[in-house]
């Protein structure tokens, strides 16, 4: 910290003391010098003292010159007596200090810089000469009122000695309080030298040269040369005070005459404003220059460490200046480079371009923008760049080339990749126009900007008529099912901003009037900011695979053999006749068509004429029947007629005589004539029952019925014909005796992974002939519902399964799965029943598969979804078994929430003989993968059934092929690793 701090601090916190101390010193040098052997009136203390006082705040000051003024006051009484003079005196002095303060005030105020030489001389008048000039006028009028002595006299000696005073105070002065700080003051052992040269020579010249003032001024000049601003304040002020003290003890004589001490001081005063106002030039020049300086380094730095490839280039095309980073860029060091030529650094091939094209361009224009250039780096390699050079504003204006400014840019990466990107994007192109799919771009707008070869010849439209083009003008769309005009799909994505996709549904109508089912996926062009860039719509021509497909789906529902709806379609018609009917109830007739004999037909005459005899038989039933009835092969020899609007079993009786009446007909196969006949067995909807499965049940029976009666007949159901009917029997009493151990309802058989035939897991299923041998499962169920015994009967079924479930190893199972009859799934109370075996088995919940009848969906759909959907929500995974064989619409599908489909037994057990029937299996399992279901077929009886499943995609397997239903202690000592547990129902 150095002095002038340390003063400027302890005047902030000891204003006072300072003032005073500083008042005394320099009054008492005053006082000293003029009471001398020869005094001279000379005042140093107003100065001194105004300085300090515009560092204070203006409610200080009237106490600052109150205490001044009685120190002024004591100084007097010291050296001499009290008169008026000294009061006028005294006051002059304060009021000087204080006039020295505003204008000291008012100048920081404007923030005058006081190294600037005119600023500074400014200052020094304001500061000096015009409080002096004022104090003069007013003691000398003084003097003249008190007659003392002439005005002239009194003004001049009094002026000269005060503005001598404040010449000699102000530079320091002003120094300490009001200047910035520019670096600490240096005390260095010169500048005390000089002082001290400078004072000998003053003695020297006052007492023995003639012209004194000449010599000081130049020892002070030449001072002023080599010392900072503080030290020539602090040699003017020592050199004042010991002029003055060598006068004032009688070492040097002032030549004598009127105004002789004026003469001598007005030189002096002289002698001090030179150097002071040198000194304050210097300082200036040496602050300018100082920031020049560092201003020409900041600039030099910024040049060459700015992350930017740049050199200049004087008026010879030399390279006088470079940055680091056009250096790193070609490897050269700064020595290398300057004074070289800047073309030197291109290789020949650019440096030709740049003399013959770049350069006069250059010099005409002044500037060239974005030039590609190629330069040496020092190892030999060579570099793509980008050049921008400008040329000074004044070698425009006034017509002479000086020098330039050039920036080079590295686009050797850019420049490889939009080669990359150029042939990506001739890739991409040639891979879109060679593509056999049609692909057609737009942009935001919906204007095309790409079609490939394949769109031109599907739409028939030409590349050229489509580009620029809205995409809606030639693509028209229809329903390939009721031939509506279909929305755009380009207009569609433009406007949702979303995916949209036609998948086989939509036909392509081209401008030659071509029509081609195409599937389409149109999607949003979204650049990474999220912003929509335009659609591309990719679409193919389907025609052939929607033909296949509904070959495949008509092959599906129809038999092979003779044309006839298949039992899967026979089945469909019979669960809608159904469903419709409960809800406008109206009669039809469900009747069981079987021909007699029919081994023996195939026997004696062979399997060829048998196909013949059943075709033949196809064509009579579609020939008798009514469009609005339906008669289905449903396999072998069977066959299955839907009579609708039937009024009473006569109108049946007559279907039936027209019916034998043609079939009794001679059939001539190979010019052999085979006579046929059948038995027919015919239920009627409502009288016979209301669900399909009942209505088939009680017409298969009416059919054998026929058949035990002597066959080529007809028999209508009734309750004397169905000999498997217990209605005598209570299932009251059944449920409660406690003889009967309901577990033993229940088998267990272990689930095939198709892939490798392991073990995934076990189905469990229930069968009530073990220990009621008189009926059937389904039987059982349906009595006790019409007995009132249901949830009786249900409760058992649990218990008997808990027990079931007790004994297995679950901790090695990774999921159950339980094959339930609907009128579980309905109920109320099945759900409670299933949460509670689970919390008392403390069985994991997601290992649970509950397995029901697709014949569950013809019951109220709203109740059968509601509970389905409960279940689920309990994390139960849910299958569906006898898939598609009973469904009267696949519509379930979206809406249910299933987990896997078990195939219909009818369809595995018959793949070999029936093609129709690997046909269909292999269509349902593709429909259950599409939809992400799992896959589980039954009754796999043989190895080409395993075999064949596995390749169509098929889970699981199940049947005697690899085990059959087996004890629960067999169960344990097979799984020996966690796996699938299915609880599914008895009936494959």
């Amino acid at each position: 910290m150095n002095s002038r701090t340390v003063f400027k601090q302890w005047t902030n916190k000891y204003s006072i003391a300072t003032s005073v101390l500083v008042f005394l010193v320099f009054s008492a040098i005053s006082l000293f010098i003029s009471t001398g052997q020869v005094g001279i009136d000379i005042w140093y203390a107003n100065m001194a003292f105004g300085l300090l006082l515009s560092l204070q705040s203006y409610h200080h000051w009237i106490k600052h010159c109150l205490i001044i003024f009685s120190i002024n006051l004591l100084l007097y009484v010291l050296v001499d007596k009290i008169s008026t003079i000294a009061i006028i005196t005294m006051l002059s002095n304060i009021i000087e200090a204080v006039l020295i303060a505003l204008l000291v005030k008012q100048a920081m105020l404007k923030k005058v810089n006081g190294y600037n030489v005119l600023e500074f001389t400014l200052l020094l008048y304001k500061v000096v000469v015009i409080p002096s000039v004022l104090g003069a006028l007013f003691f000398s009028c003084v003097e003249v009122y008190l007659g003392s002595q002439p005005w002239f006299s009194a003004f001049s000696t009094k002026l000269i000695a005060t503005v001598l005073g404040a010449v000699s105070i102000f530079p320091l002065g002003y120094y300490i309080c009001h200047t910035k700080k520019q670096g600490q003051t240096q005390y260095e052992h010169k500048s005390i030298l000089l002082i001290a040269l400078t004072t000998v020579i003053n003695v020297v010249a006052l007492k023995y040269l003639p012209f004194p003032y000449a010599y000081t001024s130049l020892a002070l000049v030449l001072s002023a040369l080599f010392m900072p601003f503080s030290m020539v304040s602090i040699n003017i002020l020592i050199n004042s005070i010991v002029s003055l003290y060598f006068v004032s003890i009688g070492l040097i004589t002032i030549t004598k005459g009127e105004h002789a001490e004026t003469l001598f001081l007005l030189p002096m005063l002289i002698t001090y404003i030179t150097p002071a106002l040198l000194s304050a030039a210097l300082t200036s020049y040496r602050h300018t220059y100082a920031k020049l300086t560092s201003a020409h380094a900041t600039i030099k730095r910024m040049y060459d460490y700015t992350p930017v490839a740049m050199l200049s280039i004087d008026s010879k095309g030399i390279v006088n200046a470079v940055s680091e980073q056009w250096l790193d860029l070609l490897g050269y060091t700064r020595e290398d480079v300057l004074g070289r030529r800047a073309i030197d650094f291109l290789t020949p091939n650019s440096r030709e371009y740049a003399i013959n094209y770049v350069l006069p361009e250059f010099f005409k224009l002044g500037k060239v923008e974005n030039i590609r250039y190629q330069v040496q780096h020092k190892k030999g390699m060579s570099i793509d760049v980008e050049l921008t050079s400008v040329m000074e504003p004044e070698s425009l204006h006034l017509g002479k080339y000086f020098n330039s400014l050039a920036v080079i840019k590295d686009v050797t990466t850019e420049i490889t990749l939009t080669k990359k990107l150029a042939q990506d994007r001739e890739l991409l192109e040639t891979t879109l126009m060679s593509i056999g799919d049609g692909v057609i771009a737009t942009d935001v707008h919906g204007l095309t900007r790409f079609v490939n070869p394949i769109a031109e010849s599907l739409l028939g439209v030409r590349r050229g008529e489509m580009l620029k083009r809205p995409a809606e003008n030639y693509i028209h769309l229809i329903d390939r099912h009721n031939s509506t005009r279909l929305p755009c799909p380009i207009r569609q994505v433009l406007d949702s901003r979303k995916k949209y996709t036609f998948e086989q549904d939509a036909i392509l109508v081209s401008k030659t009037g071509v029509q081609y089912s195409i599937q389409d996926t149109t999607t949003p062009i979204v650049s990474s900011k999220g912003e929509l860039q335009g659609v591309v719509m990719v679409f193919q021509d389907v025609t052939e695979l929607v033909a296949s497909n509904d070959r495949m789906a008509y092959l599906a529902q129809h038999d092979s053999l003779t044309g006839l709806p298949n039992r899967t379609l026979a089945l469909d018609r019979l669960h809608q006749a159904c469903s419709k009917h409960t809800r406008v109830p109206q009669a039809f007739a469900v009747a069981f068509v079987d021909v007699d004999n029919f081994k023996q037909i195939n026997d004696t005459h062979g399997h060829d004429t048998g196909d013949v005899i059943l075709q033949t038989i196809g064509k009579k039933l579609n020939t008798i029947l009514r469009s609005s009835d339906t008669a289905a092969r449903i396999g072998g020899d069977e066959f299955l007629l839907l009579l609708h609007d039937v009024v009473d079993r006569q109108a049946i009786s007559q279907v039936y005589e027209k019916l034998n009446t043609a079939i009794s007909e001679p059939i001539i196969v190979n010019k052999k004539a085979v006579s046929v006949s059948v038995s027919i067995g015919v239920c009627l909807f409502p009288d016979d029952g209301t669900a399909p499965e009942l209505l088939l049940k009680n017409a298969d029976e009416a059919m054998y019925h026929s058949k035990s009666q002597g066959r080529n007949r007809l028999s209508f159901y009734s309750q004397s014909v169905d000999i498997k009917t217990f209605n005598y029997m209570s299932l009251s009493d059944f449920i409660s005796d406690p003889s009967i151990n309901f577990n033993e309802i229940f088998y267990i058989t272990p689930l095939i992974k198709a892939v490798d035939h392991s073990i995934q897991g076990i189905i469990i299923g229930y069968d009530f002939s073990s220990v009621l041998p008189q009926c059937e499962s389904a039987d059982v169920f349906t009595l006790a519902q019409k007995q009132g015994v249901f949830s009786k009967l249900s409760r058992k079924w649990f218990l008997g399964l808990n027990k079931t479930l007790s004994g297995i190893r679950g901790e090695t199972l990774k999921d159950i799965t339980i094959r339930v009859d609907d009128r579980h799934l309905v109920s109320s109370e099945f759900y409670l029943a299933i949460e509670q075996t689970l919390e008392s088995l403390n069985i994991a919940v997601e290992k649970i598969v509950l397995s029901f009848k697709e014949s569950v969906f013809f019951h109220d759909n709203k109740i059968t979804i509601s509970a389905i959907n409960k279940l689920k929500n309990l994390n139960i995974r849910l299958d569906v078994r006898e898939f598609g064989v009973n469904s009267i619409s696949l519509d379930f599908l979206n809406i249910v929430p299933l987990d896997s489909v078990t195939i219909g037994a009818g369809l595995t057990s018959q793949m070999e003989t029936e093609q129709h029937n690997e046909v269909l299996a292999y269509t349902l399992i593709k429909l259950a993968k599409s939809v992400n279901l799992k896959c589980t077929a039954v009754t796999v009886a043989t190895s080409y059934q395993a075999t064949l499943l596995e390749a169509m995609g098929c889970d699981y397997l199940l049947g005697g092929y690899f085990y059959k239903p087996l004890p629960i202690e067999q169960i344990n000592k097979l799984i020996d690793k966690p796996c699938n547990i299915m609880l599914v129902s008895s009936d494959y």
